[in-house]
């Protein structure tokens, strides 16, 4: 990203930095006041946007003593248009596999998964895996480096690693009121009544509002979804887990349960397959209605808690998604 395109987004007609944030110029919404954390410097957030800090001062973005709010600096750079900057690069990494062939969101996967306390000296509560949710099986790890969960859901300070098999498997929801939902959720991001961007954790926990303001991310639509589906009179939940690939991230999705198995509803896949060509994109986004993918690993853990904790308990930073790393072990299932 070039120092002239963040100037060019942060200033107004005149040349002067716009304080006002408009949605239709920058793209996103900005994290309401009363939730926004300020604690990104503009060196971190230069970092993040792969430009200098001149260039991110000119954006106009709402400043607490120096600092920004974390979740306005993501939504700068994935709304930049550049593709250069960091949290740009991480989707693109993240969602490749989508426009793959659908076999290879199937078949099983190797993955071995460590989840450690982060570099800081703050000891976070960090969620733990599912291991009793469909498609994953738990397998031996003889050269594991860090111990085994040693909670069966919910949250642990303790630093794990698990190897496990993911087995994804497709299945065509036929319901014609789970479709009417799905398509309901869908066409709100894709005609922009409610906008995609990232959205801070305690947004995240107040779905409702976060979705009244107009902005929405994988774990407040997946919320949402899981809402209307009750309201219809289905067993359905929201779930969160890690997204596994070349970086560790979070990811959010709706399940519901037909035919004895909570089957997989995932509005937001199905919302960035558009960024993957249009073959490849309706087989994706058909696959994201019921189908079950094999790098998706759904943690213990309530719906609606954050899957990282500080220790007063209260959700931790966005930056605590470092802590996850991934990796296949078996070469011939990569990807």
């Amino acid at each position: 990203m070039s120092r002239q395109t963040l100037e060019d987004l942060g200033r107004g007609r005149a040349g002067q930095p716009d304080l006002g944030w408009r949605r239709a110029r920058l793209g996103f919404e900005p994290t309401p006041p009363d939730l926004a954390v300020f604690d990104t410097t503009l060196a971190a957030a230069a970092t993040v946007l792969c430009a200098d800090e001149a260039a991110v001062a000119a954006l106009g973005l709402p400043q607490v003593g120096g600092l920004l709010d974390f979740t306005d600096v993501a939504n700068a750079a994935l709304h930049s248009g550049t593709g250069t900057t960091l949290p740009e690069m991480a989707r693109r990494l993240l969602m490749r596999f989508a426009a793959g062939e659908p076999d290879r969101w199937y078949a099983p996967l190797d993955w071995t998964v460590a989840v450690h306390q982060p570099p800081t000296g703050e000891t976070l509560q960090m969620a733990v895996p599912d291991l009793d949710a469909e498609g994953v099986e738990l397998l031996d790890d003889p050269a594991a480096d860090l111990p085994r969960p040693v909670v069966p859901d919910g949250h642990q300070a303790d630093p794990y690693q698990v190897r496990v098999r993911l087995t994804g498997e497709r299945y065509d929801v036929t319901d014609r009121r789970i479709h009417a939902a799905f398509d309901d959720v869908l066409a709100a991001l894709h005609g922009g009544a409610v906008h995609y961007q990232a959205i801070a954790e305690p947004l995240r926990a107040d779905h409702r509002r976060s979705w009244e303001l107009g902005v929405a991310d994988c774990v407040v639509a997946g919320r949402v979804l899981a809402d209307r589906l009750r309201a219809e009179g289905f067993q359905a939940r929201a779930r969160r887990g890690f997204l596994l690939g070349l970086i560790g991230n979070d990811h959010g999705w709706c399940e519901v349960h037909l035919d004895g198995q909570w089957r997989p509803l995932d509005p937001v896949f199905a919302y960035l397959a558009a960024e993957h060509g249009r073959d490849s994109a309706a087989r994706f986004e058909t696959a994201c209605r019921g189908g079950r993918f094999n790098r998706v690993l759904p943690c213990a853990v309530a719906e609606s808690a954050a899957l990282f904790l500080s220790p007063d308990g209260s959700p931790a930073p966005a930056w605590a998604v470092a802590a996850v790393s991934s990796r296949l072990r078996r070469a011939a299932a990569r990807a």
